[in-house]
């Protein structure tokens, strides 16, 4: 039953992912209440609601161990810091256009033992992306955002900045059904007064393709009125080795 695997702390929350079995919801609101606990404001409310309405639970099984990553559209960080947490990273750059996110992914990120390989910056996806390849680029919640006549550059920009044999973690918004799409683009209106735009999964697998990804898997979920879709992709590996963070 999903009740037994939740966990009142955040080591049990360690020990159960390590022991192989997968994370809930609820495990991962917990953990995410206690990495923020130490942040004022509305911001760590909202960092502790994030995990119910995003499959984050899931997507961090999606990183394989021992991974450096780029987090494109960090936020404040609650991607990167669950993967720090459970160990499951080497190190991490993160960057998203807030600032006040970004100060307190900082924040937050200094109290880690790794925390000098964890970085944050403020920059916008149509900025220049930070220097180097990692083992993964994950663009969780961002295409949304973007203009849709750059939705392609940013696929083309990730591929970019994957390592030989690394993966490409694709994540939004589902445009179907329309109700689930509707309360999405409400949710956008409402908290950051943004029009969102949806990319179609078909055509973000077509811009991969473009640019020498390959497709291994793709999921889907319901989480209360929001619907996710995310594809894995993976740069081939070649002869000659690659330089990664």
């Amino acid at each position: 039953m999903q009740s037994s695997l939740v966990r009142t702390d955040v080591t049990q929350v360690d020990s159960l992912q390590s022991t192989g079995h997968r994370l809930t919801v609820p495990d991962a609101a917990k953990m995410v209440g206690e990495i923020y606990s130490g942040v004022a404001g509305a911001i760590k409310y909202k960092q502790s609601l994030r995990p119910y309405i995003c499959p984050f639970h899931t997507l961090v099984d999606l990183v394989p161990r021992g991974s450096s990553i780029l987090d494109v559209g960090c936020g404040a960080g609650v991607f990167i810091t669950m993967l720090a947490r459970l160990e499951r990273i080497r190190s991490a750059v993160g960057f998203d256009s807030d600032g006040p996110a970004i100060a307190v992914a900082k924040q937050v990120a200094a109290t880690f033992p790794m925390s000098e390989q964890i970085h944050f910056e403020q920059r916008a996806a149509q900025d220049k992306w930070p220097d180097g390849r990692f083992d993964v680029v994950s663009v969780i919640d961002v295409m949304h955002h973007v203009d849709p006549l750059n939705h392609a550059d940013v696929i083309g920009t990730a591929a970019e900045h994957i390592a030989d044999g690394g993966i490409l973690i694709y994540k939004d918004m589902a445009s179907r059904p329309l109700w689930r799409a509707w309360a999405n683009r409400l949710h956008d209106r409402l908290s950051v007064q943004e029009w969102i735009n949806y990319a179609k999964m078909d055509d973000v697998i077509g811009w991969a393709r473009a640019a020498n990804l390959q497709c291994e898997s793709r999921g889907a979920i319901n989480m209360l009125w929001y619907r996710h879709e995310w594809c894995v992709f993976r740069r081939p590996s070649t002869a000659a080795p690659s330089a990664t963070h």
